[in-house]
C-alpha cells in the first residue's frame, strides 16, 4: 500500500533510492504523532481489520497508523480525547504547547537533514557530481541550513554568535551564488539576477520547510482542542443519554474528519517537503519480457 501511494508521485529511476521504506516508516510515525488517541486509534485498526476483504493490500496501511495513533495515545494519555483516564507516559500536548512545537520542529529537522543525504546520494550514483555538491539539495545546500540552523541554537543557548558559523554560511551562501552563474546560460544582467533569486530561494526553502513541520505539533493539540469542544457541548445536555449520545457522534466526527485531514498533511509533508527534495519520480516501472506461448499469430 505504500508503494502505491509513492507511485501517485511517480516512480524512482534505476539505482536511485527507492523511498517506499522512508515514506512508510516516516507517515506511520507523523500521523500517530499528530492524532494520538488510543480509542482512536485502536478503533482506526479495528475496523481497517475487520474490512481487511474489501481494504485488500491497503489493511495494511489501515492497521499501521492506527496502531501507531494509539501508541502516541498512550505517550499523550489521550483516550477518546479524554485526558485523565491513563496517566501520560510522555507529555499530554496542552500541557506544554511550546514543548510540542519544538519537538515537531526537531522533527522537521532530522526529516529535512536525512532527505538532504539521500538527495547527495542520488546525484552521485548518477554521475552529477556538480549537482551533487552544489546544488541547493547538495552538500553545499545541506551545511548552509545545517550551519544557520547552529548559528540560531548557539543564540539560544549562549545569547551570542558563533563566527564558525557565519563563515560557513557565507561561503554556502558565495558557493550556491557561483553555481547558479555557471549554470545558466542567459545574459549577465539577467544570469545575476536569477542567481540572486535561486540562492535567495534556496536559504527561504529551508526555512518554510522547517516550519511547516510545526503542523505535527499543531494537529495533537487541535485533537485535544477538539476534544474539549466536544465535551463542553456534551456537558451542555439536559440529560445523561443526550451527553452520551453527544460524546459518540463528537469523536466519531473527530475519528472521521480529523483522521482524514491528518492522512492528508502527513502525505503533503511527506511529497512537498520531502519527495520533492530528493526523487526525481520519472522513471520507468520494470516490465518484464512475456512470450506468448499459446500458438497465436
Amino acid at each position: 500500500p505504500f508503494s502505491a501511494l509513492v507511485k501517485q508521485y511517480g516512480l524512482p529511476r534505476y539505482g536511485e533510492v527507492d523511498p517506499t521504506a522512508i515514506f512508510a516508516l516516516t507517515f506511520v510515525l507523523m500521523f500517530g504523532m499528530m492524532f494520538g488517541d488510543v480509542g482512536h486509534g485502536a478503533t482506526i485498526a479495528l475496523v481497517a481489520w475487520l474490512a481487511r476483504r474489501k481494504l485488500g493490500s491497503f489493511t495494511l496501511f489501515a492497521v499501521s497508523i492506527g496502531i501507531s495513533a494509539a501508541l502516541f495515545g498512550l505517550l499523550y494519555g489521550s483516550v477518546f480525547g479524554y485526558e485523565y483516564l491513563i496517566d501520560a507516559l510522555w507529555i499530554a500536548p496542552m500541557s506544554d504547547p511550546v514543548y510540542m512545537l519544538s519537538m515537531a520542529l526537531r522533527w522537521g529537522i532530522a526529516f529535512l537533514v536525512m532527505i538532504s543525504f539521500i538527495a547527495i546520494y542520488n546525484r552521485v550514483i548518477q554521475g552529477e557530481l556538480m549537482r551533487a555538491l552544489f546544488d541547493s539539495n547538495g552538500l553545499v545546500g545541506a551545511s548552509l541550513y545545517l550551519s544557520v540552523l547552529y548559528g540560531i541554537y548557539r543564540y539560544h543557548v549562549t545569547g551570542g554568535l558563533s563566527s564558525a558559523a557565519i563563515l560557513i554560511s557565507i561561503l554556502a551562501l558565495l558557493m550556491l551564488f557561483g553555481y547558479q552563474l555557471v549554470k545558466s546560460h542567459a545574459p549577465p544582467g539577467e544570469r545575476i539576477l536569477v542567481a540572486f533569486i535561486e540562492t535567495f530561494e534556496t536559504l527561504t526553502g529551508y526555512v518554510s520547510n522547517t516550519l511547516s513541520f510545526l503542523r505535527v505539533a499543531a494537529f495533537s493539540l487541535n485533537h485535544v482542542a477538539l476534544a474539549i469542544a466536544i465535551f463542553a457541548l456534551a456537558d451542555m445536555m439536559a440529560s445523561i443519554q443526550a451527553h452520551v449520545v453527544m460524546v459518540i457522534c463528537g469523536n466519531l466526527f473527530i475519528l472521521v474528519l480529523e483522521g482524514a485531514i491528518v492522512a492528508i498533511q502527513a502525505l503533503r509533508l511527506e511529497y512537498f517537503e520531502g519527495f520533492s527534495r530528493f526523487y526525481s519520480g520519472d522513471g520507468l516501472e520494470f516490465r518484464p519480457l512475456r512470450l506468448n506461448l499459446g500458438g497465436g499469430a
